[in-house]
């Protein structure tokens, strides 16, 4: 019976510093994931305002048909292209 007694305590305490670290590495991982999901929230951001401060500044189309600038304002218009694809939707 003392045999039973020990083993039973040995397998409890045990437990409890097994989920006790479970616990602890539990919060650590939601308070990376939230640190996470605001760095995405806050990327997504400001693409969505470059892209936004992009149309505002051609709103008329002045760049896209300038001979001189209008390569040079098509590449950005991609580079922005696929940044929108990374923005939160």
């Amino acid at each position: 019976m003392l045999t039973l007694s020990i083993i039973l305590t040995v397998v409890v305490v045990t437990s409890f510093f097994v989920i006790r670290n479970l616990i602890l590495r539990n919060e650590k991982l939601e308070d990376i994931q939230t640190e996470y999901e605001n760095f995405i929230t806050k990327q997504s951001e400001a693409i969505n305002a470059c892209n936004e401060r992009l149309e505002q500044i051609d709103k008329r189309g002045i760049f896209k048909s300038d001979d001189e600038i209008g390569w040079f304002w098509e590449d950005i218009k991609k580079i922005q292209d696929a940044l929108n694809e990374f923005t939160i939707k």
